[in-house]
């Protein structure tokens, strides 16, 4: 639970942004590829500590990096109170991103060796953090935005998540588990999965950063737009769950049939913007992470599970880094329609990739 708890507020700094923008391109003077990059800033560095963060948690201690990932984190998002112009925000959102990077590649890799059997499920529970954490993020970041000041929210965010850190500091005495040896290698049957997973992140976080400016351009109000944000990640606590069970009942297969179901209904909203897709995307959207992470775990060894999470991870946030971006320059030169019609395409070739790895 205190795993999770990390994960959720890891989820709700980093989702604290997407709901501001409209807020931060008015007071900035930006435009929608510069508040894409506001995503990318963190999400580079992100990507670039995940194999470091495996390596370092299985050779130092998954439990001391955890603790150290969620203190650093929540203090250097709370120093956006001191951002006043559009690069000192890049830079304070990078530095987070270094520090909220160290936190999923031991996480999983922990609870993969825990569970075992069950760690589908599991990954389930942990994954909560992506639906909660961003469900969460706008009911506390836009009140405070609309009745004192947006960069307040953060320091909000960051007291609440100090005290997650300073809870699994006490509380769990002791590494809860530690591989007897440590390797660095990544095999080849990771690499195509690697790939699929930079789409789904692409694909992921370049809705999430722009759902709620696609809703409010298609005529909803901020404050609805910003609801049926949560609403999405509501209804992904029950597809993170969903996920888990289906990845300990079907397996692989689960991959195949969550990356056809999210290219449909990505498909359906980009055609419609109509908030009845959110409820059943929402299942199928966050069951993603769940079923990724644990298909991921059955690519290593004990030896070397917390370097190929974070390999598999960091491809993915390559991805993750390029897809906020992608949008907001789609948006520019185009439209959002079909902007947002890319997404369904990356996760088409995100299904394609994994096929062509069960093949070789």
């Amino acid at each position: 639970m205190l795993l999770s708890l990390g994960w959720i507020f890891n989820y709700a700094h980093r989702m604290a942004i997407p709901p501001l923008i409209p807020v931060i391109k008015a007071e900035l003077g930006i435009n929608n590829a510069e508040a894409g990059l506001l995503m990318t800033a963190l999400l580079l560095p992100y990507a670039i500590v995940q194999v470091p963060a495996g390596y370092l948690g299985d050779r130092l201690g998954r439990k001391r990096l955890l603790v150290m990932s969620i203190i650093g984190y929540s203090i250097s998002s709370a120093l956006i109170v001191f951002a006043r112009h559009y690069w000192e925000l890049l830079a304070v959102r990078a530095l987070y991103g270094v520090f909220s990077g160290l936190y999923y590649a031991p996480a999983t890799a922990l609870i993969s060796e825990v569970y075992r059997e069950r760690k589908g499920s599991a990954m389930g529970v942990f994954m909560v953090g992506p639906p909660v954490g961003s469900g969460i993020a706008p009911l506390i970041v836009v009140p405070i935005a609309l009745s004192l000041q947006w960069r307040h929210a953060f320091v909000v965010l960051s007291a609440m998540s100090l005290l997650v850190g300073v809870a699994l500091a006490l509380a769990v005495r002791g590494e809860v588990s530690r591989p007897s040896g440590v390797s660095l290698s990544i095999p080849r049957n990771a690499i195509l999965l690697s790939f699929a997973n930079f789409l789904a992140l692409a694909a992921f976080f370049g809705l999430l950063t722009f759902l709620v400016s696609f809703l409010v351009h298609s005529g909803v109000s901020l404050e609805i737009a910003s609801g049926l944000f949560s609403l999405l990640s509501v209804v992904g606590v029950a597809g993170s769950f969903l996920g888990g069970m289906l990845y300990d009942r079907k397996g692989r297969q689960s991959v195949h049939l969550i990356f056809v179901l999210n290219s449909l209904l990505t498909f359906l909203l980009g055609v419609t913007a109509s908030p009845w897709i959110i409820v059943p995307l929402g299942l199928t959207f966050y069951s993603v992470g769940p079923i990724v992470t644990a298909y991921t775990s059955e690519k290593a060894g004990p030896e070397n599970l917390g370097s190929v999470m974070g390999f598999v991870n960091m491809v993915g946030f390559f991805g993750a880094t390029v897809g906020p971006y992608l949008m907001g320059f789609l948006i520019d030169s185009f439209d959002y329609r079909t902007a947002f019609l890319s997404i369904p395409a990356m996760y088409v070739f995100a299904w394609l990739l994994v096929k062509l790895e069960e093949m070789s």
